[in-house]
């Protein structure tokens, strides 16, 4: 229970954060599916992949808010394969997603985050919970690592090379910078990059009065189509097949059509 909204934040459309109004922008039948009907979502390789590697970061950035130090590249690398091994248990691995394959993988862009980025960064907070109300709404969201300069830093995973910002990368940084005081409109991507030669791509960008617009616009709109009851799949999402979302057959008995295999 999230004592000071008085309710549960896992209350569909009451509580919002930055992932809900991308996932129903995206499809409101797969926002339905995860937050109203609770439906089970096993992760995918690529997706255990992304949480161990944020884990194994955010406990290097954890303590050095208290020693003002990185931990050893091989220490993290350690606390990676820790979580890698936990996550890949619980993972429901594609026919082209190979466990160890990914694991390497995992371990070297841990490694390249410790010696190309880590060491100019000076957190001062770690997965941070904020919360509060923006135009009427309660959101509530984790950011990854706030620096002290007041920079938001998100750090993602992806399997190819972003050619741009992300808008909703960007909508997740104004929320952030909307509910911490501390925050000052910058804010930074860094990209870990899955490609046969690994990669990190930092994009760095502020904050501007059209990006804070939108979070007054877009949370009391996703929550009326979230409270309106009518959940429209959205079959054009570079999301919708049967690979990606685990919600497809209910979406197929629910509206019919034919939802693709990739």
């Amino acid at each position: 229970m999230n004592r000071r909204f008085g309710r549960r934040i896992s209350e569909p459309g009451r509580v919002l954060s930055p992932s809900q109004v991308a996932t129903l922008m995206d499809c409101a039948y797969r926002w339905y599916g995860k937050y109203v009907l609770e439906l089970p979502d096993p992760p995918t390789g690529n997706q255990a992949l992304g949480k161990a590697v944020h884990a194994a970061l955010a406990a290097n950035f954890r303590q050095k808010c208290e020693t003002e130090v990185d931990l050893s590249v091989a220490g993290v690398v350690a606390i990676f394969r820790e979580v890698w091994n936990r996550e890949s248990e619980q993972t429901e691995f594609r026919d082209d997603e190979e466990p160890r394959e990914l694991g390497r993988t995992g371990e070297v862009l841990v490694a390249k985050y410790l010696e190309e980025a880590a060491p100019s960064i000076e957190p001062i907070a770690v997965e941070l919970h904020v919360e509060g109300v923006i135009n009427g709404v309660l959101v509530h969201g984790f950011l990854d690592v706030l620096d002290l300069t007041g920079c938001v830093i998100e750090i993602k995973t992806a399997r190819a090379k972003p050619s741009n910002i992300n808008p909703m990368h960007k909508f997740q940084s104004a929320t952030y910078t909307r509910l911490i005081p501390a925050a000052i409109g910058l804010a930074r991507v860094d990209t870990l990059v899955k490609t046969k030669l690994p990669q990190l791509v930092q994009q760095s960008f502020s904050i501007t009065e059209q990006e804070l617009r939108a979070t007054d616009t877009l949370y009391p709109l996703a929550q009326e189509l979230m409270l309106g009851g009518v959940y429209v799949p959205n079959r054009q999402s570079m999301m919708c097949s049967r690979r990606n979302c685990a919600y497809w057959r209910h979406c197929e008995q629910k509206w019919g059509g034919e939802v693709p295999e990739t």
